[in-house]
């Protein structure tokens, strides 16, 4: 039986431990529930964990919920999502829609409610890898090689860096697989996962960028595909262990 995750983001303690305590998690298939309380944990907690579905909460201070499924959109797609707020604001309903949010509930939330949403949900994505899993067998047989399909990839890679979301579906349709197809022989051609060759390509430019030019961090991180120069940068110490501009002092 296929189990899910979820993540559950709320910067009131009280109103994630109703969540936890007030869903019935066991009969819906749940058997992770990771909490936080913002945003920015909760993209360090996508990027570490494997997660499904995430239910947050709008209102929070220091980012909220809709720049947290902004951010889910363009690097996270496959995660479906769940808004809920203290406030019955029509603009959060119609920006909930335009990111294709699954449902919007209103405090104190009903957990019926959102059982039956989580069970919706669960049902959408199994129909979903049921696809994917038949499409992929019918790819396993085709006359491109997996070496050539990984290959055109790592050129348009190239030759887009500079796209802020290179995400595997609109790579994948550009080579005409599909997107599970994909990550699986990337991975098994290159022993990397096709997200994290795309972070590597960003640093190698970025690092030629910061030797060989003087333009700002900021227009690095552009010319990367990195919007934000601050999560450059955190990306960047990551990856390299200093900063971009520690890195160009040491070796210009």
């Amino acid at each position: 039986m296929r189990k899910f995750s979820v993540l559950l983001t709320d910067d009131e303690e009280l109103a994630l431990m109703g969540l936890e305590e007030g869903v019935k998690w066991e009969t819906l298939n749940v058997d992770k529930v990771y909490k936080c309380h913002s945003k920015d944990t909760a993209i360090r907690m996508l990027q570490r964990y494997p997660v499904d579905i995430i239910i947050t909460d709008i209102e929070m201070p220091n980012g909220n919920g809709i720049e947290l499924i902004k951010w889910v959109k363009e690097n996270k797609p496959e995660i479906k999502s769940v808004f809920y707020t203290g406030h019955a604001e029509f603009s959060y309903a119609q920006e909930a829609l335009r990111l294709g949010v699954e449902d919007y509930l209103l405090k104190p939330i009903p957990y019926d409610d959102l059982e039956a949403i989580i069970e919706k949900i669960e049902k959408k994505i199994l129909v979903h890898e049921k696809t994917v899993d038949l499409s992929e067998l019918a790819e396993d047989c085709t006359e491109e090689s997996p070496e050539k399909i990984v290959d055109q990839v790592k050129k348009l890679i190239a030759e887009n860096l500079s796209v802020g979301s290179l995400q595997r579906d609109e790579l994948a349709a550009m080579v005409h697989v599909s997107s599970g197809y994909l990550g699986r022989i990337f991975k098994k051609q290159t022993g990397m996962a096709l997200t994290d060759y795309i972070i590597k390509k960003r640093i190698v430019v970025a690092k030629q960028l910061l030797i060989k030019t003087n333009l700002s961090i900021t227009d690095i991180s552009a010319r990367v595909g990195i919007s934000y120069s601050s999560y450059f940068t955190k990306i960047f110490k990551e990856q390299v262990g200093m900063t971009p501009q520690e890195y160009r002092q040491q070796h210009k």
